[in-house]
């Protein structure tokens, strides 16, 4: 994906439900991820992903300090817009 082609809430929902194991629908992506399960080690990959995906090299607690799709949608589509 390019910068400005891609829907980042909606990939991210997606990637969160591949690893829940859940559908992309039966997230709330304004509720925590930890509240479906996410823990520590699916953080790292989802960050992993993001990385490759869109060229973001994320910290890890990034994900703890915004917790929701909606939030961690919110920091990437920001630094996207930065990297532009």
């Amino acid at each position: 994906m390019t910068p400005g082609t891609t829907d980042v809430r909606t990939w991210l929902t997606e990637r969160v439900a591949t690893y829940l194991r859940r559908t992309p629908e039966e997230i709330d992506t304004s509720l925590p991820m930890t509240d479906y399960g996410l823990d520590s080690l699916t953080a790292l990959a989802v960050s992993a992903d993001i990385e490759d995906e869109f060229g973001l090299v994320l910290p890890p607690e990034i994900t703890w300090d915004n917790p929701s799709v909606d939030g961690l949608s919110r920091i990437i589509d920001g630094l996207l817009a930065e990297a532009k």
